[in-house]
């Protein structure tokens, strides 16, 4: 895990970020605190990256991409952080030693794997009793079950949904046909060898399920966080442009702009903090409330309210009938809306716009200790209570302003400096 921020305003944006990294899988891991998680993106130009979530994309390491493209990039400059964004896209979709076609496709069976079996391990937890006691009977309600479970699932993912870029023309004929011999060997290792034996449509609305969650912007799957920012030879201001990425399926990169995340300081914007990943602590110091308390209140708000509610009723159910109904036909939703929204309200007037507007006239330097303190308060908070320790270690700073470009504020080396003169003597060299 990790915590990441951006703090921008007119003169300079100031990113920080911790060194926790975590390895294995669900039953077990181990978290170090060596991860580099900042870079420069130029050498030249100011323009930096930051990651967090996976540190790899398709098995290759981040760090390797990013100075891969910062070498091909050399002296070249783009007008604003989305044209640096859109080139280091297509540079991905260049390079197939690291999008291999059978990497591809590899990837593209553990995500439909993944899917498949949190469909099949909520159908099992509701139904227990039929995958204990196998029979062919058992086993054909089972596939009704998880066809049934598949529609509602499928009904509710696609909702408002939105698309990611290089898969909006991307048909259903031409992913059936590209993943055919994947869902040929998830059906016989799901399915049939079990003593399951799916009817060609159940098999369809699998295909349909992940094919709509592929081309769909969302983040629950595994994906890695992008954050560009910096100043493009146009911008006189600061920008942030988030990215999530996760794989390139078909030679199309799975990838969309985290819009609501973004930042664009201008004129009606002075000053903008952006926190990523473990952001509960970070939250709690914008907002004057920690989060989970927050959804607390409202959930207690709601069960009060109907309770209340049930409550009237109860007296007024023999006296009154067409009062009675009135009562039971009330809103509940629309009032706790109302009173979220007084709430939000409250918080933007006595914490976040005043904090904004201090961040908008805070100097380099203190953009700097405030990005570094609010990381760092984030591992304090872990380090005092039961929770996981899953950031940590050295906070990596920087300072990416206009004329001065990207400078280091604070920065691990896994080797020592005085030791390896000759890597700061080769840096600038093509």
């Amino acid at each position: 895990m990790t915590a990441v921020i951006g703090i921008l305003n007119k003169q300079a944006v100031a990113i920080a970020a911790d060194s926790a990294v975590t390895i294995g899988g669900s039953s077990s891991h181990k978290i170090f605190n060596s991860a580099n998680k900042i870079f420069t993106l130029s050498k030249t130009h100011p323009v930096g990256v930051m990651i967090y979530n996976s540190a790899t994309f398709m098995s290759t390491p981040w760090e390797t991409i990013i100075k891969i493209y910062r070498k091909k990039l050399g002296h070249s400059s783009f007008p604003s952080i989305q044209a640096y964004q859109e080139d280091f896209i297509n540079f991905i979709r260049s390079k197939d030693y690291f999008t291999s076609p059978d990497f591809q496709l590899l990837y593209l069976q553990d995500f439909s794997m993944m899917l498949i079996n949190m469909i099949i391990n909520e159908v099992a937890k509701n139904n227990r009793s039929l995958f204990d006691n196998q029979s062919e009977k058992n086993n054909t309600a089972i596939l009704q079950i998880l066809a049934e479970k598949i529609d509602e699932f499928s009904i509710a993912f696609t909702e408002n949904i939105k698309f990611c870029p290089d898969f909006v023309d991307y048909s259903f004929e031409s992913f059936t046909k590209y993943s055919s011999d994947i869902f040929s060997n998830i059906i016989q290792i799901k399915f049939s060898q079990n003593g399951f034996y799916p009817t060609d449509d159940l098999i369809n609305k699998i295909k349909q399920m992940v094919y709509t969650i592929l081309k769909s912007k969302e983040d629950k799957s595994s994906y890695s966080g992008l954050i560009f920012t910096g100043f493009g030879e146009d911008e006189i201001y600061p920008q942030l442009l988030p990215i999530n990425i996760s794989m390139v399926v078909d030679n199309r990169c799975r990838f969309y702009i985290d819009v609501e995340k973004a930042a664009n300081i201008s004129n009606l914007n002075n000053g903008q903090i952006c926190p990523f990943a473990q952001q509960d602590v970070m939250d709690t110091i914008l907002s004057g409330i920690d989060p989970y308390l927050e959804e607390t209140y409202i959930t207690n708000f709601n069960f009060l309210f109907d309770k209340y509610n049930k409550f009237i009723l109860n007296i007024l159910a023999n006296s009154n009938p067409e009062l009675t109904a009135q009562i039971a036909a009330l809103d509940s939703k629309s009032i706790s809306l109302e009173y979220i929204k007084l709430n939000q309200q409250i918080k933007d007037k006595n914490y976040i716009r005043p904090l904004m507007n201090a961040v908008s006239q805070l100097s380099k330097e203190d953009l700097a200790e405030m990005a570094e303190s609010l990381i760092y308060l984030t591992y304090l908070k872990r380090r005092i209570t039961n929770a996981e320790e899953s950031v940590g270690g050295p906070v990596d700073v920087a300072i990416i302003s206009k004329g001065d470009g990207f400078i280091w504020i604070k920065r691990k080396h896994y080797f020592k400096p005085e030791l390896n003169q000759f890597f700061f003597d080769n840096y600038f060299k093509p």
